[in-house]
């Protein structure tokens, strides 16, 4: 006879040794700081504070950079923050400029942050985060407005920050790899040069909610969940017309022309299925690009470099690529 304690177990196996342990320690970080479980449809001031209590340890002990830079610049909604994150290096660098994840409506610098520091100590390329407004306050388009603007500021004007503006590339997880992937048909259909490569970390794509990864992995023993995400889509559109719009919705819209684009997926994440199926319409549009699934881990793995090895294999992965495409 099964039970449910059994069914418990074999979901354990699938997690690899880090992943479990991180899983872990998230449970003692929820527990330490006396959090309570989100009710359901909860506002989402709570989530994102929730998130940045849930999120402060894996940003602490952060790897040190040569520079550190804050700076705003105009955009659609106001002054838009950027973070430049410099390593060690001679200047003007090569850029990445990077969309975090949390699903239009959480997330921020700070929930990245130790992340995006590996990432450009890796790639040795100067990081341009993006700090985009937020659903609901700011739905569709208001979160791509923002890091189109911020593309476009650091192609035309990344010289004066010590960046090269000639070897560019697009990246973010989640969200964040949505917002890049639109940004480049933005800035593909205004005929601009969208960079030299899009760095895809298990991005949020489409909107179908009954693939194969979504039934196995959505029920929110794996971290998200399907009803998340539903959230998310629900407060980032602003009605059922934005679901067909091809921006919003990458996996809707023409690819090609787009930049190679390489896309990294988690194995125990409901969105592994998006980064399946556009891998396979990437390619039939002629994009060309690497797609690799890490095993025995869950959403969001790149921001757990305190404790999983895979998350610093994925970001030495993407390293590799990105100094492919502009050395």
């Amino acid at each position: 006879m099964t039970t449910a304690t059994d069914g418990a177990d074999d979901l354990k196996s699938l997690f690899d040794p880090d992943m479990a342990a991180a899983m872990a320690r998230m449970v003692e970080i929820v527990e330490e700081k006396g959090l309570t479980p989100p009710p359901p449809n909860p506002d989402p001031i709570y989530v994102r504070e929730r998130m940045e209590d849930e999120r402060a340890w894996w940003n602490e002990d952060l790897p040190e950079m040569a520079e550190v830079l804050e700076t705003n610049i105009p955009g659609p909604g106001g002054d838009l923050r950027l973070r430049i994150l410099y390593p060690e290096g001679d200047r003007p660098m090569r850029t990445i400029v990077f969309y975090h994840g949390g699903g239009w409506v959480i997330g921020s610098l700070e929930t990245h942050h130790r992340a995006m520091r590996c990432l450009a100590i890796r790639s040795g390329c100067a990081i341009v985060a993006v700090d985009y407004r937020l659903a609901p306050e700011a739905r569709y388009p208001g979160p791509l407005e923002d890091c189109l603007a911020a593309t476009r500021y650091v192609m035309r004007h990344g010289g004066e920050l010590g960046l090269d503006t000639s070897k560019v590339v697009l990246a973010g997880d989640s969200a964040g790899a949505n917002l890049a992937m639109a940004t480049a048909l933005r800035m593909r259909d205004a005929g601009e040069d969208p960079a030299k490569a899009l760095i895809c970390f298990y991005g949020a794509f489409g909107v179908d909610f009954d693939t194969s990864s979504y039934d196995r992995f959505g029920d929110g023993t794996f971290g998200l969940g399907r009803a998340m995400m539903v959230w998310f889509w629900d407060l980032y559109l602003r009605d059922k017309a934005d679901y067909d719009d091809p921006y919003a919705v990458p996996m809707k819209a023409n690819l090609a022309g787009l930049p190679p684009t390489h896309l990294y997926a988690a194995g125990l994440d409901p969105l592994l299925d998006d980064s399946v199926s556009m891998s396979a319409k990437l390619r039939a549009a002629g994009v060309p690009g690497q797609f690799k699934v890490y095993p025995g881990v869950c959403h969001a793995f790149i921001n757990l470099t305190r404790m999983v090895k895979q998350a610093h294999e994925l970001i030495d992965d993407a390293s590799v690529v990105i100094a492919e495409h502009l050395d």
